[in-house]
């Protein structure tokens, strides 16, 4: 598989061995604290200091729906879900200010790959000058997993709307459209080596 190296969901010591602080312990200072953050983690809310207009969206990853275990480490996880939630931003023309992760988690999933997911976040969000605000932790029923990330940022001048888009004007594009799907029904049909670059982009 194209799987980026990581431990499994349940390989090592399981997240039902620790408490929520030891698991925040592991997991927080791979975030960083960013200029921007006034209080951070830790307390009931953060404090982020933002323009006028903040623009804010949400979006969630399900495991089982949209990835499973053997095709994705929790790294991939964290880009994907920074990814999705930072894409949405810069369509509407906003610049990140930060991000707010929620985690439901089966107990029996390791700290170990809450960690690498961890890592997936941090790293997503280095790379767009962005950090992790807070957010919460809860458990969850068993084989249940949910990534859940609402991203704030502050807006650029004028609203991108896509009601604003008329006949004749340029749309610009990145990668493939598509892509993404293809891998998807790829790694499905059990044929990742027919497009390792679909897979990839999954």
């Amino acid at each position: 598989m194209h799987r980026r190296p990581g431990p499994r969901l349940t390989e090592g010591t399981s997240l039902r061995h620790l408490d929520e602080e030891e698991i925040l312990a592991r997991v927080l200072p791979l975030f960083g604290r960013p200029d921007s953050l006034v209080v951070p983690p830790g307390d009931d809310a953060a404090v982020v200091r933002t323009s006028a207009r903040t623009i804010a969206t949400t979006d969630a990853v399900v495991l089982g729906r949209d990835w499973l275990d053997e095709w994705s480490s929790g790294a991939d996880i964290g880009h994907k879900v920074i990814a999705q939630n930072l894409a949405d931003l810069a369509a509407m023309g906003g610049r990140p200010t930060g991000v707010l992760l929620t985690l439901v988690v089966d107990p029996e999933v390791s700290i170990d790959w809450v960690t690498d997911l961890a890592h997936g976040i941090a790293e997503a969000c280095s790379a767009a000058d962005t950090a992790v605000l807070g957010g919460d932790l809860s458990s969850a029923p068993a084989g249940v997993v949910v990534v859940s990330v609402t991203a704030l940022g502050d807006l650029v001048g004028e609203p991108v709307l896509r009601s604003g888009a008329r006949p004749g004007d340029h749309v610009a594009v990145a990668g493939t459209l598509g892509l993404s799907d293809a891998g998807l029904r790829l790694l499905q049909q059990g044929r990742p080596d027919a497009d390792p670059a679909a897979v990839q982009a999954h």
